[in-house]
């Protein structure tokens, strides 16, 4: 998705393209991910791989980010471990929803016959179900876990899209929700005015993002009706975050 938005981010701006045509192109040609340098001392926790580097991603072209074998990103992995050693979703039955799923989750999620496995996406033609994430075509309660990582930056109505994920979720179900943040601002930024792609790339720092989330985005969690834990990434060692290459990022976990 980011490999075709980089490309062309100039002509996104210039013109005005609309999100649809950017994610629904680029989800439904899938990703591609360089033949990977086996062997090495760098782990990918998702697929399990071990590799010499990692490959560069981003609109900066950060290094040693994405994954050669499953084409994961520091988050990505983060968010696996916690899925996987927290939530312990590989051990036991679990109706689960992943919103716009990363493939590589995606993937090992789906292959596990103890999960029932639904996704959803507005623009990818290869998700389970299309759905507006403010108008989820579910049931109350239909889900044990939800997982929406790096999407409700792009939600125009946030807070209705969080209390769908409420909705849907049962009751002493968790959801693990991420969105880029800068905690050096206390409050959350967006302004519905700035509605071009270049205007939102100059505000929000990408083209389709319609706010900078602040550090009091637990607090807009909270407000629809989640009890809600920080996870953070430094809770790992030095070592294991340098090995399985982790950046600095967090993780709302929240409960119904």
């Amino acid at each position: 998705m980011l490999d075709d938005l980089n490309r062309r981010l100039a002509a996104v701006q210039r013109l005005n393209v609309p999100a649809e045509a950017v994610y629904g192109r680029a989800r439904s040609e899938g990703g591609t991910v360089l033949s990977p340098a086996r062997g090495g001392t760098l782990h990918c926790p998702v697929c399990d791989g071990r590799f010499r580097k990692f490959l560069p991603f981003g609109l900066n072209g950060r290094r040693n980010a994405r994954c050669p074998g499953c084409g994961s990103l520091e988050r990505h992995r983060f968010l696996w471990l916690l899925l996987r050693d927290d939530y312990k979703l590989l051990r036991r039955r679990a109706r689960v929803l992943h919103v716009a799923p990363e493939p590589a989750i995606r993937d090992a999620l789906a292959a596990n016959r103890a999960i029932r496995y639904v996704s959803v996406d507005l623009f990818d033609p290869t998700a389970d179900r299309a759905a507006d994430l403010a108008a989820l075509p579910f049931p109350s309660g239909a889900f044990d876990t939800v997982i929406c990582s790096h999407v409700l930056e792009h939600v125009a109505d946030d807070r209705a899209a969080m209390a769908e994920l409420h909705r849907v979720l049962a009751r002493g179900g968790r959801a693990a929700i991420m969105v880029p943040l800068d905690l050096t601002r206390a409050a959350t930024f967006e302004d519905p005015t700035i509605d071009t792609a270049a205007g939102r790339n100059a505000a929000f720092g990408h083209p389709y993002h319609v706010r900078i989330c602040g550090a009091d985005y637990g607090d807009r969690l909270r407000s629809a009706g989640f009890a809600v834990r920080q996870v953070r990434s430094n809770m790992l060692s030095a070592h294991y975050r340098r090995i399985w290459r982790i950046n600095r990022t967090l993780v709302f976990d929240c409960r119904k």
